[in-house]
C-alpha cells in the first residue's frame, strides 16, 4: 500500500440492486440497496459515475450519474443518459450516503429523468449516442453542470464526442437550460463538424434552435472534450479538460466567477515563465495556444500521461490540492504492460499543478483476485473481465472527514455489475 494510504474499504453500492454471478449459487443473491428500496419509482438499477457539486442555496449535495437503466432485463427500453439525485446526507459517510431524492423534470411520478438527454442514435449512424455529465459546480447561486455530447462508441477506453457543452440551473436545480457560449469542439474538420456544430445549437429539450455558437470553428480543441470545473478559492473557477477517451493528460483553464458563462474570458494555462509563475493567455488565443501535444500539462513530468474521471479538491489534513482520477494501464510500444487500472491522487501546492508523485488508492485487488470467488460489501462474484473492473474518482471537499485525513469517493463497477460503489479512504 502506498505510503499515504493507511486503508481503504467499501462502504455501501449506492443504486439499484446487485446481483451475484448466477454459477455461484443456484438462486441469485440480491443486495436491494437502501437507496432503491426508499425510491423504488425512480426506476434506478444501474448506473455509473456520480460526480458531486454542493449547492448553498438549499443545503444540498448533488450527484449526477452517467448512463442509467430501469428494471433488469428491460435492455435499453428505459436508458437515460443520465439522471440527477440530492441529499443533506453528507456529514457522517461511514454509514453510507442515503439520497433524499431525485430530478424528475417537475413531474410527480418519482421517475428519475435526465438532466439531458442523449438521442441514443445507433451507433452506426455516427450522431448522437449519448450525453455524460462530468461534473458540475455552483456558482453565485446558480447550478452549472458540464457535458461531453458522445457521437460514439470506440474501442474500450476510446470514444468520440461532438462537443463538451454546459447546462445551469438558477432554482435549485428544478429547471435547466443550455449555456451555449460554453461550447468547445474537439474536432472541427468537414466530416465531423457540420452534425456537431448543428447538435451544440440544440435546446435543452434537444430540439433546433435559432442559436449561433460565435466563432465555431475557433473553439476547436481536443484537449476540452470532457471538462471538470473546480473553485479556486481565489475569485476563480479552474476548468480541468482532457480528450475524449481515457488515454490523454490533463490541461487547464480559469475564469473568474461573474465571468462563468462567457466563452472569451476563459484563460488557458500555458506552462510557467522562466521565474516559475504561471503563463494564462485568454480567449481564443489561448485556446489555440495549447491545441498541442506538448504545451500546458499539469503533471510534475508536464507529460501527457493517462488520466481519466478525476475530481479536483483542497485537502486540508495534508494542506494541498488533491488531484484523485483513475489511472488507466499504460503498456509500452511492444505491448507490455508498465503498470495496471488503479485508482490514485497526486499533490500540488497551486491548484493548476505542477501535480507530483503518484499516490495509489487501491487497484483490482480492492475487489477480486483473478478469477477467484470473492466478497465485497456482502456481494460475491467472479471478475471474468479484469481490465475492465472499475473507473471514476468522483470526489468532493465536503465529502471528508478530520479536515480530509479521511475522504470518500464514487467508484464505478462494470463487471459483473453496473454500478456505483461508496469507498473510504484514511490517509496516515
Amino acid at each position: 500500500m502506498d505510503k499515504l494510504v493507511k486503508k481503504v474499504e467499501g462502504v455501501e453500492f449506492l443504486t439499484g440492486r446487485i446481483y451475484s454471478r448466477k454459477e455461484l449459487t443456484d438462486e441469485e443473491k440480491i443486495i436491494d440497496t437502501r437507496n432503491h428500496r426508499k425510491f423504488p419509482e425512480a426506476d434506478v438499477w444501474g448506473t455509473d459515475l456520480g460526480a458531486l457539486f454542493y449547492n448553498s442555496k438549499d443545503d444540498n449535495m448533488y450527484v449526477i450519474f452517467g448512463d442509467t437503466f430501469g428494471e433488469r432485463g428491460s435492455g435499453l427500453t428505459r436508458w437515460r443518459s443520465n439522471t440527477l439525485a440530492y441529499s443533506r446526507d453528507y456529514k457522517n459517510l461511514s454509514n453510507g450516503f442515503e439520497f433524499d431524492g431525485w430530478y424528475t423534470e417537475g413531474k410527480n411520478d418519482g421517475y428519475a429523468r435526465a438532466v439531458s438527454d442523449g438521442k441514443h442514435f445507433p451507433r452506426e449512424e455516427l450522431k448522437e449516442r449519448t450525453k455524460i455529465h462530468q461534473a458540475g459546480i455552483e456558482v453565485n447561486g446558480t447550478c452549472y453542470v458540464y457535458c461531453e455530447a458522445i457521437r460514439t462508441w470506440g474501442t474500450p477506453g476510446t470514444w468520440y464526442v461532438n462537443y463538451e457543452g454546459v447546462f445551469k440551473s438558477t432554482d435549485n436545480c428544478k429547471t435547466w437550460e443550455r449555456v451555449h457560449d460554453l461550447t468547445w469542439f474537439p474536432s472541427t474538420t468537414d466530416e465531423f463538424f457540420d452534425y456537431a456544430y448543428e447538435t451544440a445549437t440544440w435546446d435543452y429539450w434537444g430540439n433546433p434552435t435559432d442559436v449561433k455558437i460565435d466563432r465555431a470553428k475557433e473553439r476547436e480543441n481536443p484537449y476540452f472534450a470532457q471538462c471538470i470545473p473546480t473553485d479556486g478559492k481565489d475569485g476563480y473557477i479552474y476548468i480541468f479538460g482532457r480528450k475524449p477517451g481515457r488515454h490523454t493528460g490533463v490541461k487547464v483553464a480559469r475564469v473568474k466567477y461573474e465571468d462563468i458563462e462567457k466563452f472569451a474570458e476563459h484563460e488557458y494555462y500555458c506552462g510557467n515563465d522562466d521565474n516559475g509563475e504561471p503563463i494564462w493567455i485568454k480567449g481564443y488565443e489561448g485556446l489555440k495556444a495549447i491545441n498541442n501535444d506538448t504545451v500546458g500539462f499539469i503533471l510534475a513530468t508536464n507529460e501527457n500521461e493517462p488520466t481519466s474521471n478525476m475530481t479536483v479538491m483542497w485537502n486540508e489534513y495534508l494542506k494541498k490540492w488533491m488531484f484523485v482520477y483513475f489511472r488507466p494501464a499504460k503498456f509500452d510500444e511492444e505491448g507490455n504492460k508498465i503498470y495496471d487500472n488503479s485508482m490514485g491522487f497526486r499533490l500540488s501546492d497551486t491548484i493548476w499543478g505542477n501535480y507530483g508523485e503518484y499516490h495509489q488508492i487501491f487497484d483490482k485487488s480492492l475487489f477480486t483476485k483473478d478469477g477467484e470467488h470473492h466478497s465485497f460489501i456482502g456481494v460475491d462474484w467472479v471478475f471474468k473481465r479484469p481490465n475492465s473492473v472499475f473507473y471514476g474518482a468522483c470526489g468532493h471537499e465536503k465529502f471528508q472527514e478530520e479536515n480530509g485525513k479521511i475522504f470518500y469517493l464514487i467508484v464505478s463497477i462494470t463487471n459483473p455489475i453496473y454500478n456505483t460503489v461508496l469507498v473510504k479512504v484514511e490517509l496516515e
